[in-house]
């Protein structure tokens, strides 16, 4: 058993994600946490109040490693390119840990991931609000739901085997499918 002071959030977190990575998100149980863990399964509570609760703080840390990489490759570029990077950065973010992508493209998982939603929804205005593209307007809300339903509709489709492309032609439907949804946004 693994003493009880050396056992971290960010430990449990991580063995989280690396069970999820290993077996699937739907396979991840207390149980099987706790027995990779060598705690008891009880003892998992102390640091989630429930599976759920686990999951949405997976998700949580998964949202903010997307946004650190994000604002290291945004640094000096604005308009409607860094709407691109932005993309870019998303769905290689996503690709890399494509085990943890479904957590923040399933509507039913975030309706139950509150924590995790919030921390997409604020990364996205966030985005949009500091590159001046979109504001309140109806204009600039359906611009911003076109981008973000191209860019979640693209991957949802990519991880879901729909596309049978090469890597090369898939990367390139992608930057062309990104740019035509970008081109419809104008800066307010």
């Amino acid at each position: 058993m693994v003493k009880r002071r050396a056992l971290t959030q960010d430990i449990v977190l991580e063995q989280a994600n690396q069970l999820i990575a290993e077996n699937g998100i739907e396979n991840l149980t207390v149980r099987a946490l706790a027995d990779a863990l060598q705690i008891r399964p009880q003892s998992v509570y102390n640091y989630a109040d429930s599976l759920n609760d686990l999951l949405d703080q997976v998700g949580v840390r998964f949202v903010q490693q997307l946004a650190d990489r994000l604002m290291r490759r945004l640094v000096g570029v604005g308009g409607k390119e860094a709407l691109m990077v932005f993309a870019q950065e998303f769905r290689q973010g996503c690709r890399s840990q494509q085990y943890l992508a479904p957590i923040l493209m399933d509507p039913n998982d975030m309706r139950q991931l509150k924590r995790t939603h919030e921390a997409l929804s604020t990364l996205y205005i966030q985005m949009f609000k500091s590159l001046h593209l979109v504001g309140g307007s109806d204009q600039g809300l359906v611009a911003s739901t076109l981008y973000r339903s191209t860019l979640f509709g693209f991957l949802v489709q990519e991880f879901g085997g729909f596309l049978n492309l090469s890597q090369r032609k898939l990367d390139a439907r992608f930057e062309q499918t990104m740019q035509l949804a970008i081109d419809q946004i104008n800066p307010e």
